[in-house]
């Protein structure tokens, strides 16, 4: 039977959200400068408000954005007997003797686990096809199918050969 791999988690990491980033830089540079203009030059009170609200909204934007990364991550469990995935929002699981098909994308970046004619699970990766955890989780799921299934296996068949006597240890069907 083939082995199938030692029970592994792989995790699934979003891209960096570099719009969010920027925009937060932006607003924190320019709440930055008007609350320097505005306490520079006396201004309203109202301006040192409106320029400090900018700046702490794009500090938060920025932490928010950073905090973005690390919570939707998603997590896949593979063992022998199944796969667990978990993250923000879903929580699934199943054995491999129920899984029927496994498909990817032309790119790589979505797995889909069958189960029967109408049970679907969907593993999408935020990186894409070309992230290597995509791929190392891709590899692992069809050793963990293989191993369940005993594809690999070696049977200890005699070969018979024709051109010499039969064996009577050797039974052919052939009548």
């Amino acid at each position: 039977m083939t082995d199938a791999p030692d029970p592994r988690t792989y995790v699934l990491k979003p891209r960096p959200p570099v719009r969010a980033f920027v925009i937060a830089a932006g607003m924190t540079l320019l709440g930055a400068l008007l609350v320097s203009l505005a306490t520079a030059k006396e201004a309203a009170l109202l301006w040192v408000v409106l320029a400090a609200i900018i700046l702490i909204a794009g500090l938060v934007l920025a932490a928010m954005a950073g905090w973005s990364m690390v919570t939707m991550r998603t997590f896949v469990d593979l063992d022998p007997k199944g796969y667990r995935i978990h993250g923000p929002g879903t929580d699934k699981s199943g054995t491999w003797g129920d899984v029927t098909k496994v498909t990817t994308s032309a790119q790589g970046s979505h797995l889909t686990l069958y189960h029967g004619e109408v049970g679907r699970t969907h593993l999408i990766c935020p990186g894409g096809g070309e992230d290597e955890e995509m791929k190392a989780l891709v590899a692992a799921v069809a050793q963990h199918l293989d191993a369940d299934r005993g594809y690999g296996e070696t049977i200890n068949v005699p070969l018979i050969d024709p051109h010499q006597p039969p064996n009577p240890d050797v039974v052919s069907h052939k009548q």
